[in-house]
């Protein structure tokens, strides 16, 4: 049997190992907590509070009716989805930069739109400079895998300018079916259809008279 030394150590010295091995776990965290922000920071936000928003950040509007297949991820595609909605709904360019990923690709991009983020911003000013009322309803949302379908409605009146037109309180009502491939929780790729014929009818047709708008 081998004998075992036993070498008294100082308290201090067991004070001084045992802070050592505080700091080095502080070190690690931090280093660890780093490389997480930088992550988010990459997607769009720079500090702990943005990644708060992302959570905390609620859709301005809701399903009138939800189809899920119930998957672990089908909660999150769905948030993604109406914040989307939410960002056409307000004009508020936080719910788009929340809901669509850093390397968003449209994949049915109108001609003269801007590939990326920057392409539904543009359009969203557009549209809201000719329909100041903007209003959207998400009538249907389909969730099923990675994707998420969306059936959208548009209201308002157009009281602005289109190009070389001037409204004069048109009511503006169309539909719009979205297709989204959502990772993490944000929309990566956007295929969608409008209903630009009857849009452009609207925007064409004579003005409502006094009273009549809706």
């Amino acid at each position: 049997m081998q004998n075992r030394i036993y070498c008294p150590v100082s308290p201090w010295i067991k004070v001084g190992l045992w802070s050592s091995g505080l700091l080095g776990l502080a070190i690690i965290g931090f280093a660890l907590a780093s490389l997480s922000m930088t992550a988010f920071a990459a997607q769009g936000g720079s500090t702990q509070a943005s990644v708060d928003v992302k959570t905390a950040l609620t859709p301005k509007v809701t399903a009138m009716e939800l189809i899920s297949d119930g998957s672990p991820q089908a909660e999150s595609i769905a948030h993604a989805a109406l914040l989307y909605a939410s960002f056409w709904d307000t004009g508020d360019p936080t719910f788009a930069r929340w809901a669509l990923a850093t390397n968003f690709i449209d994949r049915t991009l109108p001609e003269g739109r801007a590939q990326g983020i920057s392409g539904p911003l543009d359009a969203s000013k557009t549209f809201r400079a000719a329909v100041p009322d903007l209003s959207v309803t998400v009538e249907h949302l389909l969730v099923v895998g990675d994707r998420a379908v969306v059936r959208l409605r548009f209201n308002g009146h157009f009281t602005g300018t289109f190009g070389e037109q001037r409204g004069q309180g048109q009511k503006i009502d169309f539909r719009a079916v979205d297709m989204y491939r959502v990772r993490e929780g944000f929309i990566t790729d956007n295929w969608h259809l409008e209903d630009y014929q009857t849009l452009f009818n609207q925007l064409a047709s004579n003005a409502v008279t006094t009273g009549a708008k809706s």
